[in-house]
């Protein structure tokens, strides 16, 4: 897989051996290094996204939250062109990208604002910029 400059939201069946970055952390730590514009590596493999808006007792909120702080901070990402990994259980689609969640789909357009495009089967690419 080549991963260019940006987020990718990758299901696990869909990386190939050697396609996850190194570099781990959760989607909290994640955020709060974002969000406190501190020290990111260039490729980071960012687990849990798909589990923590699960645990949400409204995901829809909490995508907004996610978000806010990604648009927020979009010069800082901008500054250090990081490639980011949320590497997820499964993603589908269905009239957008969506995380299944037993009946229900979570969207992931309110946190990309509909900036993701498929790139391969479980593989969905965006730009630093969700801005918009």
């Amino acid at each position: 897989m080549n991963f260019d400059i940006g987020y990718h939201v990758v299901g696990e069946e869909a990386l190939d051996d050697g396609d996850e970055f190194d570099e781990e952390m959760s989607v909290v730590e994640f955020l709060r290094r974002v969000d406190d514009m501190g020290d990111l590596p260039y490729d980071i493999a960012v687990f849990g996204l798909d589990s923590y808006l699960r645990g949400a007792e409204d995901p829809e909120e909490i995508s907004e939250f996610i978000h806010d702080i990604l648009s927020e901070r979009v010069n800082f990402l901008l500054a250090n062109n990081p490639r980011v990994q949320f590497v997820v259980d499964n993603v589908e689609y269905w009239d957008e990208p969506v995380l299944p969640d037993g009946d229900e789909r979570i969207g992931l357009n309110t946190i990309f604002r509909g900036s993701l495009e498929q790139v391969g089967p479980g593989w969905y690419s965006s730009n630093l910029n969700v801005t918009s």
